[in-house]
């Protein structure tokens, strides 16, 4: 019975149309929109492997990178300016594929940015005017923000001829919301400008959806302000007192809100979607003291912990000692020391 069995199976499999093999594909024969379409869902890596599989691979990439539709989320790269290739090069280091991609990116020279950070896929990069560039290393999208001396704080400078040659930095009056007339002002060149003015950078979306809005944690006091994507200017939060001393900032999705800690542990919440910022106090810890860098993270489920990185100079080296995290708890309003992170 089992010898009949298997007759009928293999003469069942013969009267069945052949399946090609894919040695007789030829993959170059995609429709080009197909080809785009799939270039647009893969992380970055393997963007650039497919664009050097064959020419109408090849066009069908560029022509991704010019609609700028390549995906957000590009897998964890290391990029850098390597010193054999041309400044305008950036180079990807994939650390999934152990492979290297080089990049030439839009003008200024890639080699002479101060690279801030990355989000949703784009570089946030500070040429050497302390200009804010948000680039895009898959597509060569390149988006610049509101300038410097727009920022509350910050004066262009001119020297004794009249010249412009840097910034000043002015220190804030909390209690009147305007410049501290008495205080002394600090004076920094073009580009050391790019280390003052940008502490933290935080995307509220990619840059590229017409919907982002950005937040910057900025010297002196660590103030924040943000700006839009396309507009004119740095808007500074002011209206708290306590609008001062942040150390982190971040942005949630779920409720459109960025949630920002000060040195001293408080928790503010702010919402920039409406004409005007608006403020409010989620954590007031009544703590004068600030002895720690405070770091803010929310969990996937929507908890936020503040951790506190306690550190100590070795020799003028700055070390971690001590990393201590806390659940912020909104209904007791408190911070929990964590000492259990399994249940995290």
């Amino acid at each position: 019975m089992e010898q009949a069995s298997s007759s009928v199976t293999a003469e069942l499999l013969q009267q069945e149309a052949p399946y090609p093999s894919t040695s007789d594909v030829d993959w170059s024969q995609l429709p080009a929109d197909l080809l785009v379409h799939i270039f647009g869902m893969l992380d970055i890596p393997d963007i650039f492997s497919s664009g050097v599989v064959c020419r109408a691979w090849c066009a069908s990439f560029l022509e991704a990178r010019r609609l700028g539709i390549c995906s957000g989320n590009p897998g964890p790269c290391l990029v850098f300016s390597s010193g054999d290739r041309d400044p305008t090069v950036a180079t990807l280091y994939s650390l999934t594929t152990g492979k290297e991609y080089y990049v030439t990116m839009p003008d200024p020279p890639f080699r002479s940015r101060y690279i801030v950070g990355s989000s949703h896929g784009w570089l946030i990069t500070a040429d050497e005017r302390s200009n804010l560039l948000l680039v895009n290393p898959a597509t060569q999208a390149q988006i610049a923000m509101p300038p410097p001396e727009t920022i509350a704080n910050v004066k262009i400078h001119c020297n004794a001829d009249g010249a412009p040659d840097g910034y000043d930095l002015l220190t804030m009056d909390m209690s009147s919301r305007d410049v501290d007339t008495e205080a002394e002002t600090e004076f920094h060149s073009w580009e050391e400008g790019r280390f003052y003015f940008y502490g933290r950078v935080v995307l509220s979306a990619d840059p590229s959806s017409g919907n982002c809005t950005v937040m910057i944690l900025h010297l002196l006091d660590n103030h924040l302000s943000f700006a839009r994507v396309g507009g004119t200017h740095w808007t500074w939060i002011d209206v708290d007192e306590q609008c001062w001393d942040y150390h982190d900032v971040l942005y949630n999705d779920d409720d459109r809100l960025f949630y920002a800690v000060r040195g001293n542990g408080d928790v503010h919440a702010i919402d920039t979607n409406g004409p005007s910022p608006m403020l409010r106090v989620l954590l007031d810890t009544k703590n004068t003291v600030v002895d720690c860098t405070r770091y803010i993270v929310r969990l996937e489920y929507g908890d936020l912990l503040e951790v506190c990185r306690d550190c100590k100079y070795v020799n003028d080296d700055r070390r971690t000692e001590e990393l201590i995290v806390y659940k912020v708890d909104l209904v007791e309003k408190e911070l929990v020391k964590q000492k259990d992170f399994v249940h995290l």
